[in-house]
């Protein structure tokens, strides 16, 4: 009897899948010898023959990362960059329910500083009716993380435009203008004590939202310490310290009744 392994027609797709899996274990093998670059272009080759195995694309994502991040400024970094992010977002289109593949793949357009593509990867989560609260959040941290200020502004601000109730959502854009007061010290005066006061409207809006919550007096406090620095008199810095002072006593008193 003759064994048919791959007939032409019918079988062919269950072949390559299988050639797929054959590969991309070669490649995960020379991975781990720390031919990475042979290992990317073997896990292509895999992904190639089957573009459907999950596995394959995430490996390739990993393997194209760490090319990127043994030359993150050249023209090769930027291409395996780029493969990383395609290949990421392939692996969350087979894995949509997968947390660990959005986060893969948020921290890759970080870690490449590829904030553009990730406003086009989200953007129809963000553009639909009520927008996606946690897509316009993620997209707030990304152009944090990537020196993007007054984006990051802009996003977590259509969060909370959207979700008006959120404390979180408050939070958030509240401790963006914090750390960019505390990184900052160039904005002085009436300048510095305005963005402070946007940071404490939210920060007060979560503490009646959320009045339990430690996190929303913790941040308070430490606004009123960067807004003090904004003040032109001994008397007005007073005032603020002693309103972070308050605040910190009040984040530590909750922090003891949680535990």
């Amino acid at each position: 009897m003759m064994w048919v392994l791959c007939a032409p027609m019918l079988f062919t797709v269950g072949c390559d899948s299988l050639k797929a899996r054959r590969q991309a274990q070669e490649a995960v093998d020379l991975y781990h010898r720390g031919l990475i670059s042979e290992a990317a272009a073997k896990f292509e080759s895999a992904e190639q023959l089957d573009p459907y195995i999950p596995t394959i694309q995430l490996n390739l994502g990993f393997a194209q990362l760490a090319l990127y991040q043994a030359n993150p400024k050249g023209e090769d970094g930027a291409k395996a960059a780029a493969k990383a992010i395609t290949a990421f977002e392939r692996y969350l289109s087979l894995k949509p329910d997968e947390e660990r593949a959005r986060s893969y793949l948020v921290q890759t357009f970080v870690d490449t500083g590829h904030y553009d593509e990730a406003v086009s990867f989200f953007k129809p989560s963000v553009e639909k009716s009520p927008p996606d609260g946690e897509a316009l959040a993620t997209l707030g941290t990304i152009a944090s993380k990537t020196g993007r200020y007054e984006d990051a502004k802009k996003w977590y601000q259509k969060r909370i435009d959207s979700e008006p109730q959120n404390a979180d959502a408050r939070l958030a854009l509240a401790v963006l203008i914090w750390d960019y007061l505390h990184n900052h010290t160039e904005v002085v005066g009436p300048d510095r004590i305005a963005v402070a006061d946007q940071a404490l409207v939210h920060l007060n809006e979560a503490i009646k939202l959320k009045p339990k919550a430690p996190n929303p007096y913790t941040y308070a406090n430490l606004v009123y310490r960067e807004r003090a620095a904004g003040e032109n008199n001994d008397d007005a810095k007073r005032v603020d310290l002693e309103q972070a002072n308050k605040l910190f006593k009040q984040a530590q008193e909750l922090q003891k009744g949680a535990h």
